[in-house]
């Protein structure tokens, strides 16, 4: 008998067939019936642990989140900054690892408990650094603002960049160019992790002195 028949159905699970379909064929090729499928089940089984196809995007998106936190485990004693890098670099992994899938971690609220376990890392955090709660709101979201656009330009263009080549030489273009050339073999010379430590680093800046200026740290 085969392991997905004699292995009773759960959320879990399903949410884990999902998530191996859409990182093979993408969201738009994911449907109940294939989830079935590939758990040897018809697709009217599911229902019994996802309400539809919207909730079984809300189940892989809640694995993708529980994943984020199963890599990210504060430091005791250690100071805000060190953990905001660590909890940002886990989730820049969980989205990386997924490209396919992305969207449902960047673009999709996710409804669960797991969603609140999250945001309650992240709330620590800015309030071990020193804001007050609305402030700590306002801040997180310019974090998530920041980190959306960046996972999206590394999937999309950064990624097509380093695949095909800075498309013009200096030959293409009149001498006055040539530093834009340059400038653009740089861009793609740095590292994703570089350029994620770059970005993040000028924001925990950001907050240092926001939190000096108005009395907070």
């Amino acid at each position: 008998m085969a392991d997905t028949e004699r292995t009773p159905l759960s959320r879990q699970r399903v949410a884990e067939a999902a998530l191996a379909l859409g990182d093979a064929d993408g969201l738009d090729a994911l449907s109940m019936r294939k989830v079935g499928a590939s758990l040897g089940v018809e697709a009217m089984s599911l229902y019994n642990h996802v309400g539809n196809k919207d909730d079984l995007l809300d189940a892989v998106g809640d694995l993708l989140y529980a994943r984020v936190l199963e890599g990210y485990t504060p430091t005791q004693g250690a100071a805000w900054q060190d953990d905001a890098r660590h909890l940002i670099h886990t989730f820049h992994d969980v989205a990386m690892e997924h490209p396919n899938v992305v969207s449902i971690m960047l673009d999709r609220p996710i409804p669960s408990i797991t969603k609140v376990f999250f945001l309650q890392k992240c709330f620590e955090i800015f309030v071990r650094a020193g804001y007050p709660t609305r402030e700590a709101a306002l801040a997180f979201n310019t974090v998530a603002s920041w980190m959306t656009g960046f996972v999206h330009s590394e999937l999309t263009l950064m990624r097509q960049l380093e695949e095909a080549g800075v498309p013009f030489t200096r030959e293409d273009v009149p001498e006055e160019f040539h530093g834009a050339i340059e400038f653009m073999e740089c861009c793609t010379a740095w590292t994703s992790d570089e350029r994620l430590h770059a970005g993040f680093n000028t924001l925990i800046s950001g907050f240092e002195k926001e939190l000096v200026d108005r009395g907070w740290a």
